[in-house]
């Protein structure tokens, strides 16, 4: 199944896709089973992960490059072999009841929601670029997700790579503000999907020219309720939110 099929099967309704940015992370220490447990049950239609290698390759879900704001370690991702990364606790900065809660591995996520929702896999920028795209690819297909994965990254390199490597998996360029670059020619080169991009500057105008071109957009990370009415209004095709039951309600209240 070619890309662009893979990903218009995303889309059940004409709402906007609720993404579960990091998980459930209003409720739950991000990027942890924990999180993505929530996002399951908050009925999220997708979740959104970051990716980073450890120092002996394995791909894990992490935000920062340091350890050190989310869980009760110090130093960098890449610094660390997964043995000693999994000996961190990444829950108790978020709640005491989460202590003990592990950075999961890609693999660990995949087998853990066990299909039950989209993924979205954002691969932060990395010197091992060529090795983290290939690992990710990977894994997707061993844990046969490839008909529920959509690839992210703001390095136009990786999405480059994917490519290369696989016409079956949808990509899309995240960007904090088009004005110094053609999106549209941009995502067209990439042989992307979608645009994925901070909601502060986007306009109907964008959402238009993107939807013309034959492209779908989302927006990052929409929390208050006035933001995500206005996004759901000029017509944008997912919202990143910290809360997806928030971003519901919403929704609900619109429709």
């Amino acid at each position: 199944m070619k890309a662009m099929e893979v990903f218009e099967k995303f889309f059940k309704t004409d709402s906007p896709l609720l993404i579960a940015h990091r998980g459930l992370s209003a409720v739950a220490p991000e990027n942890t089973l924990s999180a993505f447990k929530y996002a399951i049950r908050s009925k999220a239609d997708m979740i959104e992960v970051d990716i980073r290698l450890t120092k002996d390759g394995t791909p894990v879900i992490i935000h920062d490059a340091k350890v050190d704001r989310t869980t009760n370690g110090r130093g960098k991702v890449k610094n660390f072999y997964l043995w000693t990364l999994k000996e961190l606790d990444a829950g108790s900065w978020f709640d005491l009841k989460y202590k003990g809660e592990k950075i999961p591995t890609l693999d660990e996520t995949l087998k853990f929601i066990n299909g039950k929702i989209p993924i979205n896999i954002e691969i932060k920028t990395s010197t091992r670029k060529n090795e983290i795209a290939e690992k990710v690819l990977a894994i997707v297909f061993e844990n046969g997700y490839e008909e529920k994965t959509l690839i992210s990254s703001f390095d136009p390199r990786v999405l480059r790579r994917i490519k290369k490597l696989t016409d079956e998996i949808p990509t899309a360029l995240l960007y904090h503000y088009p004005i110094y670059f053609n999106p549209i020619k941009t995502l067209k080169n990439l042989n992307a999907v979608a645009l994925i991009h901070n909601f502060k500057f986007t306009t109907s105008n964008l959402v238009k020219k993107i939807h013309d071109a034959g492209f779908k957009i989302f927006v990052y990370t929409v929390n208050d309720p006035k933001d995500i009415r206005k996004m759901i209004d000029i017509g944008v095709d997912g919202i990143i939110t910290d809360n997806v039951r928030l971003a519901r309600n919403v929704l609900k209240l619109l429709h």
